[in-house]
């Protein structure tokens, strides 16, 4: 394997590049017009518009980061931008610091660091 792209459906491709390049500061790797991609060094992430909307479903993008203050500081700056995300929390179970929000699409993004 050379490489792994997640695709999701999404409805409009503007406020997905402003939210994964101007919040999230993520580098665009192609920009096919009605799908981005994004090179997260560890594989790619895109977003179309031409999917069925069947093909939308229940899953999570989460990212994880070095340390509670990265997670912190993105909370932070999503409640700033006008974002609604949970707040940050410790989960027992999984041993992760971590808080979720829904990008402009709808879908839902967690932010997490492994505590162990």
């Amino acid at each position: 394997m050379k490489d792994l792209i997640n695709f999701y459906r999404v409805k409009n491709l503007e406020i997905t590049k402003a939210f994964y390049q101007d919040i999230m500061g993520f580098e665009i790797y192609k920009d096919q017009g009605k799908c981005l991609i994004y090179d997260m060094h560890f594989g790619k992430l895109g977003f179309c518009v031409h999917f069925p909307e069947e093909a939308a479903n229940n899953s999570c993008i989460t990212f994880v980061y070095d340390s509670k203050e990265e997670v912190d500081k993105l909370y932070k700056k999503f409640n700033e931008c006008g974002y609604k995300p949970s707040l940050p929390e410790k989960n027992k179970y999984f041993k992760i610091y971590h808080f979720f929000l829904n990008d402009p699409n709808g879908l839902k993004i967690e932010c997490q660091v492994f505590l162990d």
